[in-house]
């Protein structure tokens, strides 16, 4: 997991939110062992932090001029902040609790895609409780979200006569023929699509 600082709420926060959490952030940064150089320097930020509190104040009254000019603070603001960050990733070295000690947001992890899913192990074969049943199951695979079972007679095994899904990593099929032998392959479905089969089990039906 990359250990970095979050800047989404420069944008996403209301103008008195982002002077709050700009001004704990330099609150945090001040005489932190961590962080000896702070660049910008904290006096920078804290200026910023003053020209965008001062510009919101004097657009309460509206008036595009003066909130243009407080969107204009609110960038500048914003700006120092970015750079701010930068030196706070660079100088936290990816450690979690020293990065939470700035006053930054942790950046949250992004997921790397799982892709397509590894072929299941060949399905171990028994006999069921009753005649004509056949229990099948595999070693669950991680992520999976459905198996498909392929089942055909050991004698035409290209010939599927049963096709199934199941959420488990098992399945009973009932109704078979006793003195047949049948051969079973089961793959997986993924978010990335299906996986290769796996390879084939057989075993004689009572």
């Amino acid at each position: 997991m990359v250990i970095k600082p979050a800047i989404g709420f420069l944008t996403t926060d209301s103008d008195a939110q982002l002077v709050k959490d700009a001004q704990t952030i330099v609150t945090s940064l001040t005489d932190n062992p961590s962080y000896p150089t702070p660049s910008p320097a904290l006096a920078s930020v804290n200026t910023a932090i003053n020209d965008f509190s001062l510009a919101i104040e004097n657009a309460a009254d509206g008036g595009k001029t003066l909130t243009l000019i407080k969107n204009q603070k609110r960038a500048a603001l914003g700006a120092v902040l970015r750079n701010l960050a930068s030196y706070v990733h660079v100088a936290c070295g990816g450690d979690l609790p020293t990065l939470t000690s700035s006053g930054f947001p942790c950046q949250k992890p992004t997921r790397t895609p799982v892709g397509v899913l590894p072929a299941p192990d060949a399905p171990a074969l028994s006999l069921g409780a009753r005649s004509g049943e056949l229990n099948a199951s595999t070693t669950p695979v991680p992520n999976a979200a459905a198996y498909k079972w392929r089942l055909a007679l050991a004698s035409a095994p290209d010939a599927y006569i049963l096709e199934e899904h199941t959420t488990a990593a098992s399945n009973i099929f009932d109704g078979l023929t006793p003195g047949q032998t049948y051969v079973l392959d089961v793959n997986v479905l993924g978010s990335a699509g299906p996986s290769d089969w796996s390879d084939t089990a057989q075993l004689m039906v009572v």
